[in-house]
């Protein structure tokens, strides 16, 4: 199975995972005005950047202004971080932003970093797995893949984990064997 096809496999499984999955953090919601107002400034300017990006510019197909904003709700995001380090909403858009410039490490770090902050959020071992996937690291994924088991009962989480294990099986003995 090519690369982009084992990807874009694992995508659809795993938004099948959060769709379904029980935790409240699978689906972001909108906060109240009383928590946006509570929000600090960067925080506040750096999700307002990346949801102007993610769901007004790259469904239009603007590719240049989508990566601009982008690179503002970085920086915005950046400095959240410095006053609050263990603010989840900022680790969260900041790895799905690097995902989204293919820099999967670094969106593998974020998510690992919500694990650290909330050992129960499967979903983002699931996610920190498949950034580690995406950039080769198999060994990785299935490390974090094998952690997210350890924090669920839930049967249909573990089926869905277990599927994913053995997709990451095969495509890592598709890329050994494409060597």
């Amino acid at each position: 199975m090519p690369r982009k096809a084992l990807v874009l496999s694992l995508l659809c499984a795993l938004a099948a995972f959060t769709l379904a999955a029980p935790t409240p953090a699978a689906a972001p919601q909108k906060a109240s005005p009383a928590h946006a107002q509570s929000r600090s400034p960067h925080l506040r300017q750096g999700l307002a950047a990346f949801e102007q990006g993610f769901y007004e510019l790259l469904p239009k197909g603007r590719r240049a202004e989508a990566d601009a904003a982008f690179a503002l709700a970085m920086r915005e995001l950046d400095l959240a971080l410095e006053a609050e380090p263990l603010n989840k909403e900022a680790h969260r858009a900041l790895a799905r932003i690097q995902s989204l410039r293919q820099d999967h490490l670094a969106a593998a770090e974020h998510y690992r970093r919500l694990t650290e902050i909330d050992p129960l959020d499967v979903d983002s071992y699931a996610l920190a797995a498949l950034s580690l996937a995406e950039a080769g690291r198999f060994a990785e994924s299935r490390i974090e893949l094998e952690k997210a088991k350890a924090r669920t009962t839930d049967e249909k989480a573990l089926a869905l984990l277990d599927g994913y294990l053995a997709k990451l099986a095969a495509a890592e003995k598709k890329a050994g064997a494409g060597r």
